[in-house]
């Protein structure tokens, strides 16, 4: 860990690892962002909220639950709530719709557990990045989140609440959709004898950095149920974790920001929370699209030059990219964003081209021109020709195959019938 001088400093208790690794996993909100919001925005009505919970649903929902998971500070399992469902879902339906109608949102479900593990492959954990937080939710509050959060999805999909080019989170959009429209876009430039640059932009610290007030400011914008907003609401204040690692459990310790990350509603929510992103796009030759906090930028124009301004003015402008990131606390990652420019026929002579192309230059950091780019787990290349993604795939089928051979050995190999 760091200290304010900026030199390390070794921590040995377990309760100084903790608070270093919350103030990582967790980091507080930021002061004066409360300005950022609109005073006496009109916002639309909301729309109906829905009927209240049935026992059907109830149901469907604990069925669909992962059955030996580990538990939350309840220790329930999974499995304990499946195989007592007959029992327990009409008592749980007076709870939940005791809490919907009441607007409230019990204390004992505010607490949960944040389990610390290792990033793989990372060469030294003597520093909070190199760590991964794991959330394990109450049982009985996890099913009422997946219930809400099925609720929001309906609403947004049934009244269009969100962008199309928006994918995740959502019913029937995938990675492979987004791959398809960035594609798509790249070879409809070209039809029109036109090119096509891209830029990948990396949100530091998604999640836990979403301030809860423009969360709600999103939610509302968007005409989204009042109960739904309550909830949310409710959900996200005053939350408690502890910490679990090396067989240590720590105190309780409070949450004033972000989004859950992996529980049922963090997808949906963040989604909405970064909508206005991915409408930041204007016009014919502009357009944006994201999976969930993975956006890029596209332009289009008669040569790079104007293509590299036009990239400018979407970060820069007023309602631009970089505005959208000061009002969310969402920083862009300057040194990780890429550009890649794609071109239709292949050049002899590809130094001269690089030369001839400008550079982009962003917050005064020059940004990094790539002329192929792992997007979503698939490299694609500038001239869509995907060679570097067919080796790819080659490289890891030939790893499985050998591995599989050596499973196969007479001498020490398992039976050819099990394999």
């Amino acid at each position: 860990m760091k200290n304010k001088n900026g030199t390390l400093k070794e921590i040995c208790a377990n309760e100084g690892k903790a608070e270093a690794l919350v103030k990582s996993f967790f980091p507080r909100k930021p002061m004066g962002i409360g300005h950022q919001i609109p005073k006496g925005y009109m916002y639309p009505p909301p729309l109906d909220d829905p009927d209240c919970l049935t026992e059907e649903r109830i149901h469907r929902h604990i069925r669909k639950l992962s059955p030996y998971k580990a538990p939350g500070p309840d220790g329930i399992p999974n499995i304990i709530l499946q195989k007592s469902a007959k029992i327990l879902v009409s008592i749980l339906l007076w709870i939940y719709n005791a809490i919907l109608l009441m607007e409230e949102y019990p204390d004992q479900w505010q607490i949960f557990t944040t389990v610390v593990l290792q990033k793989p492959g990372k060469p030294a954990y003597n520093v909070p990045k190199a760590y991964r937080p794991i959330a394990l939710l109450n049982t009985m509050g996890k099913v009422l989140m997946a219930i809400i959060a099925e609720e929001i999805s309906n609403v947004i999909e049934k009244e269009g609440l969100l962008p199309m080019n928006h994918f995740s989170g959502r019913p029937g959009c995938t990675t492979t959709d987004a791959v398809h429209l960035l594609i798509h876009h790249i070879k409809d430039a070209w039809h029109r004898g036109k090119v096509a640059s891209i830029l990948f932009l990396d949100v530091e610290g998604a999640f836990p950095n979403a301030i809860t007030e423009c969360m709600i400011h999103n939610l509302k914008r968007r005409g989204i149920p009042s109960r739904h907003i309550k909830y949310v609401a409710n959900l996200l204040d005053s939350r408690l974790t502890q910490l679990k690692f090396d067989n240590y459990l720590s105190q309780p310790m409070t949450i004033d920001n972000g989004i859950g990350q992996r529980d049922p509603l963090s997808m949906i929510l963040y989604i909405i929370y970064n909508a206005d992103l991915i409408e930041i796009a204007e016009g014919n030759q502009e357009e944006s699209l994201g999976y969930v906090d993975d956006a890029i930028v596209i332009a289009e124009d008669e040569s790079f030059h104007d293509m590299t301004s036009k990239i400018e003015d979407i970060m820069n402008r007023q309602g631009g990219a970089f505005n959208w990131s000061l009002q969310h606390n969402s920083n862009f990652e300057i040194s990780k964003l890429a550009i890649m420019h794609a071109a239709q026929k292949r050049c002899k002579n590809k130094r001269t081209v690089r030369l001839s192309r400008p550079v982009l230059k962003l917050h005064g950091t020059e940004i990094k021109e790539v002329n192929s780019y792992k997007y979503l787990g698939i490299h694609v290349d500038y001239e869509l020709r995907w060679d570097i993604q067919s080796q790819n795939c080659t490289t890891h089928a030939t790893k499985y195959l050998l591995a599989y051979r050596r499973l196969t050995k007479q001498a020490t190999g398992i039976k050819s019938c099990l394999m």
